[in-house]
């Protein structure tokens, strides 16, 4: 299994929080997500090999921007 966290711009509730999550949990191969609104962050574990940029996408088709370790994708 393999974990990694993501730097998400934009969220500011509950309702975000549960969007990125969903958003992120329809991706095949992961097994779990949790993201936190205060802190800006979503960490996804998943199965196999999914690059940054398939999980920028699915943060930024949800609304956000996304940073995964190497930059910001928008």
């Amino acid at each position: 299994m393999t974990k990694k966290t993501l730097k998400i711009e934009g969220m500011m509730c509950e309702k975000c929080t549960s969007k990125v999550e969903t958003a992120l949990s329809a991706l095949p191969g992961v097994t779990s997500v949790e993201a936190n609104h205060k802190r800006g962050t979503a960490v996804v574990n998943f199965d196999g090999d999914i690059p940054d940029e398939t999980l920028a996408m699915a943060v930024i088709d949800a609304g956000f921007k996304a940073k995964v370790k190497h930059g910001l994708f928008k």
